[in-house]
Order: C-alpha cells, then sequence, then structure tokens
C-alpha cells in the first residue's frame, strides 16, 4: 500500500497466501472454532476471500474474542489463580 492509496480502496484485492493477513485469519479461526465450533467457523472463514471480507471478518470476531478474554480472565480470578 503506498502512501496515496487508502486501505479502503484495496479491499477487493484477494488476501494473498502467504501472508500476515493469511496467518492472522487463520488464527482468528481457530479462536472462532472454540466460540462456535469447528463447522460454523470454517462456513464464516470460507466466505473471506478479499482484503474488504478479511476486515469485516475481523470486525465481526473481535469483540467476541475479547468478550471470551475478559470472561476468562474473570474465572481465572475468582478461582484464585
Amino acid at each position: 500500500m503506498t502512501r496515496t492509496t487508502p486501505a479502503r480502496e484495496r479491499d477487493h484485492e484477494p488476501v494473498p497466501d502467504p501472508s500476515t493477513l493469511m496467518g492472522l485469519l487463520h488464527v482468528l479461526r481457530k479462536a472462532h472454532m472454540e466460540l462456535v465450533g469447528k463447522d460454523a467457523a470454517h462456513h464464516r472463514f470460507s466466505q473471506v476471500s478479499t482484503r474488504g471480507d478479511a476486515r469485516q471478518y475481523i470486525d465481526e470476531l473481535m469483540p467476541h474474542l475479547v468478550k471470551e478474554r475478559a470472561k476468562r480472565r474473570q474465572h481465572r480470578r475468582s478461582d484464585g489463580k
């Protein structure tokens, strides 16, 4: 991306494989599988093919993952760990 090309203009470009972005998406998919199960997570992940799709996927998942992380941390604190 150049300084003259805003990120949103690249939303139609395919997600490069291999890339750091693809690696991040796979990590998110794994975390998503823990929340909703393998089939549901795989189905949603299979819809990601462009950078715009990746942005939407990340935007959808992050609030759920942050909430789950907070819940697990709270649970650990209440267990005295």
